[in-house]
């Protein structure tokens, strides 16, 4: 695959760290429906999908399907054979009570990567391999337009794109395709978008961009505040992604990436740093340990211990795995397996 080599900035891992720890932040039991804090979370996911624009912002993907290949085995592979192993264990862990038993539906919809039926969690990988099969045309897209106000434009259009969709299609109930695919391609996309130009973009243009997604969310909430007398409603419009989820997302995301110079000096610390190169293995090993504590015999515990409990054992299991796939790429340093396990 050919790229333009760029430094690596710190900023964007720190970024990621970020969005790893707001999600699993969501994950252990917060109240849905009252807690302010689950709510404002949620930039978390679109924070995520941003920092892949930025990290692809003046890259080159080369041939479609090379890069659509490679790019699928290595965000698939590590998913499948977690979630294998994860299910073949599942009737041990559940005879111990730690865990609940999966149905059969669950855990087809688990390797179809749905949110609903599955083990949960993973459908979040549904969100990056969308984006992943339109990075090449969304690249191409944002060298075409050279003008950031044009390209702010493009966004604004296909953010509109997704909430007529929504409204569109989703009343009718439609099937698992249009359902989980469809109704999530352009709002990720604007998301992804914003990302790529974010990164070059003019500061004038950048602060206009941020002021229209802050009034954005302002009338949102309003128009929320009036529907349903509450304007914590951001959950309510992620499934699928509407204009009001989709720009508090794009607001915070924003905001962090054009004050990084701020927060950045802070946070840049080996530990941080390592979890936000190596998000994927650290997600997929929280999902067990959150499944204890939501629904096995620790689901009593203060939200506080079930954060650090789930956060801390996933880190330390990962490091450990870590360590050792280290020492077989030193053993093997020409195995095409282990890139697999670590990342």
């Amino acid at each position: 695959m050919a790229t333009l080599l760029q430094k690596r900035d710190p900023s964007i891992d720190l970024l990621r760290f970020i969005g790893l720890t707001m999600i699993i932040l969501a994950h252990i039991g917060l109240s849905r429906s009252t807690s302010l804090l689950f709510q404002l979370r949620s930039f978390d996911v679109p924070l995520m999908v941003f920092t892949s624009g930025l990290a692809f912002s003046g890259r080159n993907t080369g041939s479609y399907l090379s890069f659509i290949g490679k790019r699928t085995l290595r965000l698939i592979v590590p998913v499948y054979i977690f979630v294998a192993a994860y299910i073949l264990l599942n009737p041990v862990f559940s005879d111990w009570g730690i865990v609940k038993e999966y149905s059969s539906k669950e855990i087809w919809g688990t390797f179809m990567l749905r949110l609903n039926p599955s083990i949960g969690y993973v459908w979040i990988i549904r969100v990056f391999l969308i984006v992943m099969l339109v990075t090449p045309l969304l690249l191409k897209l944002d060298k075409a337009i050279r003008n950031d106000w044009v390209c702010f434009g493009a966004i604004a259009l296909v953010l509109l794109v997704q909430q007529g969709l929504v409204e569109w299609l989703n009343p009718m109930k439609p099937g698992w395709f249009i359902k989980d695919w469809v109704l999530y391609v352009f709002g990720y996309s604007a998301v992804f978008l914003w990302g790529l130009r974010a990164r070059k973009a003019t500061g004038a243009a950048s602060s206009a961009a941020l002021a229209v997604l802050a009034a954005g969310v302002v009338a949102s909430a309003i128009y929320m505040s009036l529907k349903y007398d509450t304007v914590m409603r951001l959950q309510a419009t992620k499934y699928p992604p509407q204009l009001y989820f989709l720009m508090w997302g794009m607001l915070i995301s924003g905001i962090l990436w054009f004050s990084r110079r701020w927060w950045t000096p802070v946070l840049d610390r080996k530990l941080f740093t390592f979890i936000g190169r190596n998000t994927i293995w650290i997600y997929l090993w929280h999902i067990p340990f959150v499944n204890i504590v939501v629904d096995g015999p620790f689901d009593a515990w203060h939200p506080l211990w079930k954060y650090i409990f789930v956060y801390a054992a996933a880190l330390c299991i990962y490091a450990v795995q870590y360590r050792l796939v280290a020492m077989a790429q030193k053993r093997w340093p020409e195995s095409r397996i282990t890139k697999y396990f670590i990342g």
